[in-house]
């Protein structure tokens, strides 16, 4: 069997199990309802909240740490994208750490399929999917009152932006676990997300040069909200968003086969 042909089956087979994860995930939020709809007005809060209180800013001074209103428009627009994502396909990762403490991961271990794919994308979110069209809904505002449609440049930028969002959310969900595989009961990766999401929900140009380096090339988290609003806004040039791309796709594969040689540690029923 030639290469080629050995992509095309990895991918069918993967979008296979991926449709039979949407079917599942959609069954389930057709038996809860109201859990459906408190997702969705808890993360329309989300939005509103973030919105607000950078408009109520904006409303002292015409620049947060170098970037205009309309910028961190689009910049909440990136946020609210990437965070639905998120949403819509990873958030089994909350539940890592107790899956890893109780030995629940023996399934993940089935070929052909890729390990990482059938754990961290197997919580398909009805509610998430919403969200995301009230997110691109919102980013779409903002590209409009920045100006930026007027660019034949800008639709074509601002996919490879949100697509860089989220392969970078993808990474890092991957990142945090990893440090579970090595120690055991110490909820790491849980922190990890509370506090990379935390600080990455701001322009990360708000803090010092060298914490904005560690957020940009030890722990990539400015790739999620930060780097994909500077390349849509023109704020990253042509050629720094191609090398930060490349970075990120390298690290990005490191990531994966750092956690499928951790993941070897892994013994059901450990801890």
């Amino acid at each position: 069997m030639t290469p080629s042909f050995e992509s095309a089956g990895w991918f069918a087979r993967h979008a296979a199990i991926a449709r039979q994860f949407v079917r599942i995930g959609v069954i389930r939020k057709a038996q809860f309802r109201m859990e459906f709809v408190n997702q969705v007005v808890m993360d329309c809060a989300f939005y509103a909240t973030h919105i607000m209180a950078f408009e109520f800013l904006y409303r002292f001074t015409d620049s947060i740490a170098g970037w205009s209103r309309a910028e961190v428009r689009v910049f909440l627009g990136c946020l609210f994208v990437g965070d639905a994502f998120a949403m819509v396909w990873l958030g089994q990762c909350w539940l890592f750490g107790e899956d890893l403490k109780k030995g629940n991961l023996d399934t993940v271990r089935v070929r052909p399929a890729a390990p990482i794919v059938l754990y961290f994308f197997q919580r398909f979110s009805l509610e998430g999917l919403t969200n995301f069209a009230i997110a691109a809904s919102y980013l779409a505002y903002a590209l409009f009152s920045a100006g930026l449609l007027a660019s034949p440049w800008t639709i074509p930028l601002t996919v490879w932006a949100v697509l860089l969002a989220f392969w970078a959310r993808t990474v890092l969900t991957v990142f945090y676990s990893t440090s579970e595989l090595w120690v055991l009961n110490s909820d790491l990766s849980r922190y990890a997300h509370n506090f990379f999401m935390e600080v990455t929900d701001r322009p990360i140009a708000v803090f010092h040069t060298r914490f904005q380096q560690f957020l940009s090339y030890v722990v990539p988290a400015a790739a999620m909200t930060y780097v994909p609003a500077s390349i849509v806004t023109g704020r990253l040039g042509a050629l720094g968003a191609l090398a930060y791309t490349a970075f990120l796709a390298v690290f990005g594969l490191a990531v994966f086969r750092l956690w499928r040689a951790s993941f070897r540690r892994y013994e059901s029923g450990m801890g």
